[in-house]
């Protein structure tokens, strides 16, 4: 175990168990349509880092892209880390639930 509370990698634990794995970089740049999408959107409304119009939904959109954005920069990301994109850690912070 690590310190922070996180487990080592390869390790499996309740909190893994609780939250939908980080899908990866690759996956989101190929604008997936998917209910991890959805979840994940709900949680970004969740933490007040929502710019959709109408909520979100489950395909891959610049909405999610700039609400993604809104997370890094509450994360304190400096402004060359705010892109939009999610990354291990902030989707790990996210604690996006299981879909």
């Amino acid at each position: 175990m690590v310190k922070s509370g996180a487990l080592e990698p390869g390790t499996s634990g309740p909190c893994l168990d609780k939250y939908q794995p980080f899908p990866s970089a690759v996956w989101f740049k190929k604008n997936p349509h998917s209910p991890i999408v959805t979840v994940m959107g709900r949680r970004l409304a969740a933490e007040g880092c929502s710019a959709y119009k109408n909520g979100p939904g489950q395909q891959w959109t610049d909405a999610d892209r700039a609400s993604h954005a809104k997370w890094q920069r509450k994360l304190g990301n400096s402004c060359v880390d705010v892109d939009g994109w999610p990354g291990p850690t902030s989707w790990t912070k996210l604690h996006v639930p299981h879909t």
